[in-house]
C-alpha cells in the first residue's frame, strides 16, 4: 500500500495553533507534527502533547519569527537590529540575500538543544520553516549525518541528494501552502478529486504531506499570512470523508518515526 505521512506544521507557533494541531491528531488523520522550539508557546505545545505519546514531534527549524536560541552575536546574518530574526518579507524583498552556513548551523543546533530541553531528547527529524535555500539544505544534510537523524531537504531544485542511510526514501513531498492550485487552504474535495495525485503512487511509495492546521488567535493574525486557511485545513484533516477515502484506496498512515529501517 502507498504510505502517507500527514504532518501538521508550526507546533508551538501559538496556543491556538497548538490546540488545533492536537485536535487534528485526536480526531483527524495527522500522524506527525513539527515544533518551532524558539517560540514562547513551544513549551505549551509540548505540555499538550504529553497526553498523546504516539504523536510524533520533530523540529520545524525557524529562522523567520521571534528570537533565536543561539546568542544573536553568533548568528549576525540572521538577526535584525532588535535581535530578532528577519521576517519572511525581508527575504522576499531581497532575493539576493543568501543564508550563511555557519550561522544556520549554529542556530539549528541551538534549536535542537532547546528541543531537547523541552522534550528530553533531540529531534529525530528536522526541516526548515517556510523559507530556505540550498545552503540550508546542506546544513541540514550535514547535521542529519552527524546526529543520525532524518531530514527533509526542500530548497535545492533539481539537485539530487544521496539517500539517507537507515531511512526509507520519500517519493513525494507536498506542502499545502506552496501548491499553486491551493488558494484558501486544502479542502475535502482536493482529496476526493485526487488533486494531489496520490492514486498514481506505487505500492510502498511514501508521500510526505504538510498542512497548516489550527485555530486562530491574535498572535497568528499579527504574525502569519496563513490565517483562515488554517481553520479550513483543520476541518479538512478532521473530516471523516477524507479518512474514508484514504481507507477505500488502501493508503496507510505512518509517521516520520516509521521511516527508520
Amino acid at each position: 500500500m502507498p504510505n502517507l505521512i500527514i504532518d501538521a506544521d508550526d507546533f508551538g507557533l501559538s496556543r491556538a495553533i497548538n490546540y488545533g494541531i492536537i485536535e487534528s491528531y485526536k480526531t483527524g488523520i495527522t500522524t506527525s507534527t513539527l515544533l518551532m522550539p524558539n517560540l514562547e508557546t513551544a513549551e505549551h505545545a509540548v505540555h499538550l502533547a504529553k497526553d498523546y505519546p504516539d504523536l510524533f514531534i520533530g523540529q520545524h527549524t525557524n529562522f523567520l519569527l521571534g528570537k533565536p536560541c543561539a546568542d544573536p552575536a553568533e548568528i549576525p546574518s540572521l538577526i535584525d537590529a532588535n535581535g530578532e530574526f528577519y521576517r519572511s518579507k525581508y527575504y522576499r524583498a531581497n532575493p539576493d540575500v543568501k543564508f550563511q552556513y555557519d550561522d544556520v548551523r549554529t542556530e539549528t543546533i541551538a534549536q535542537m538543544e532547546r528541543f531537547k530541553s523541552l522534550t528530553g531528547h533531540y529531534p529525530e527529524h528536522i526541516d526548515c520553516h517556510s523559507i530556505g535555500d540550498e545552503m540550508v539544505d546542506q546544513v541540514f544534510w550535514d547535521i542529519a549525518q552527524e546526529f543520525g537523524i532524518h531530514t527533509t531537504l526542500k530548497y535545492s531544485g533539481d539537485k539530487k541528494w544521496p539517500a539517507q542511510e537507515g531511512y526509507l526514501p520519500i517519493s513525494k513531498i507536498l506542502e499545502s501552502g506552496a501548491l499553486p492550485y491551493i488558494q484558501d487552504g486544502v479542502t475535502v474535495e482536493n482529496f476526493l478529486n485526487d488533486d494531489f495525485g496520490l492514486l498514481k503512487m506505487e505500492p510502498n511509495e511514501i508521500a510526505e504531506m504538510h498542512f497548516d492546521v489550527g485555530f486562530l488567535d491574535q498572535f497568528v493574525l499579527d504574525n502569519s499570512s496563513y490565517t483562515l486557511m488554517r481553520c479550513r485545513e483543520l476541518a479538512t484533516i478532521c473530516d471523516v470523508r477524507v479518512r474514508k477515502w484514504l481507507e477505500k484506496n488502501s493508503f496507510e498512515l505512518i509517521s516520520f518515526a516509521d521511516l527508520a529501517k
